[in-house]
């Protein structure tokens, strides 16, 4: 499972400090994961399915896609995200959630 983890940062072009940072994690714990130096929680297997949209089966076992049907926008989205200044990615996550409680109200 460490290396499918290696495959997803590097498929959505992440940094380990990137990849860490969206999970809320150190980025040494990333180096740690991919390594195999330090074990997955299930905590850590499903904030990576949420916030990545990666298939959970997939990231288990191998078997699967790696990421769920809506993988050329999330990856689309990605890109835009990593061009922004970083006070700028971090309006895109306020924006994102203000539309989420937005749509939760509808």
């Amino acid at each position: 499972m460490n290396s499918r983890i290696r495959e997803v940062r590097n498929s959505l072009n992440l940094t380990q400090t990137e990849f860490a940072r969206e999970l809320g994690i150190a980025p040494s714990s990333v180096s740690d994961i991919e390594r195999g130096y330090c074990p997955l929680t299930n905590r850590t297997i499903i904030s990576i399915c949420s916030i990545f949209n990666v298939n959970e089966q997939w990231l288990r076992t191998g078997q699967g896609q790696m990421f769920v049907e809506d993988d050329k926008k999330f990856k689309e989205f990605f890109e835009i995200y990593k061009q922004l200044s970083e006070p700028l990615q971090d309006f895109l996550i306020k924006v994102c959630q203000d539309l989420i409680d937005t749509q939760e109200k509808l």
